[in-house]
């Protein structure tokens, strides 16, 4: 039995290139949803093009270091890491910022 890809709703806010997280998506996936729409590409093409995500960075401790739980909100700072052709930066605000790399 085959499963349909899961999809994440990632909208640039104001014509930039800053998507939004939302809590009960993990952040990894938020990632992929975003260079595959910057990229004009499938987000089930983002591995055979640029690699596996886990390559630039460990997807579970992202999503787990952003997550909030009943107890926690989330956590404060951000992490910069780069993938494909840009340099990303997600935040605990749940923005997810792409940048050229340069």
């Amino acid at each position: 039995m085959e499963t349909e890809p899961s999809t994440v709703e990632s909208r640039p806010h104001d014509g930039d290139r800053t998507y939004q997280f939302e809590p009960e998506t993990p952040l990894s996936e938020t990632v992929i949803a975003a260079v595959a729409a910057e990229s004009g590409l499938d987000e089930l093409e983002i591995a055979d093009e640029f690699g596996p995500l886990y390559d630039a960075v460990d997807p579970t401790a992202l999503d787990s270091l952003f997550r909030s739980t009943p107890r926690t909100d989330r956590s404060v700072g951000s992490v910069t890491f780069a993938y494909a052709t840009y340099r990303i930066t997600v935040d605990q605000t749940g923005q997810v910022l792409l940048e050229d790399r340069d």
